[in-house]
């Protein structure tokens, strides 16, 4: 996967080597098929990860088939305790 900002130069960052220039064109013409359209990239986020259970119980009114790795949001209160308590078992990340 290729984050949005790399994929045309023609559409977004006009430097990136990395993406095709004109791809935007022929999505938008229905040319070419995208395996992970534009703007997905936004749920790859690890703060929107640690809300996918319940987005997954609002929208479908179901909970998750397949259960995330615990995570722990430490701008709340006992999450951030419980983290600061069990440092060295956990695997912490910074969040934009």
């Amino acid at each position: 996967r290729l984050d949005d900002d790399f994929l045309d130069p023609l559409v977004f960052r006009p430097d990136s080597v990395l993406g095709v220039p004109g791809i935007m064109n022929a999505y938008e013409r229905g040319s070419v098929t995208l395996a992970n359209a534009v703007g997905t990239g936004i749920s790859d986020d690890k703060a929107v990860y640690s809300y996918m259970p319940e987005i997954v119980k609002f929208f479908t009114g179901e909970d998750p088939i397949l259960h995330n790795v615990p995570t722990y949001r430490c701008r709340e209160k006992e999450a951030f305790a419980y983290v600061m308590d069990n440092l060295s078992k956990l695997v912490v990340k910074e969040v934009n």
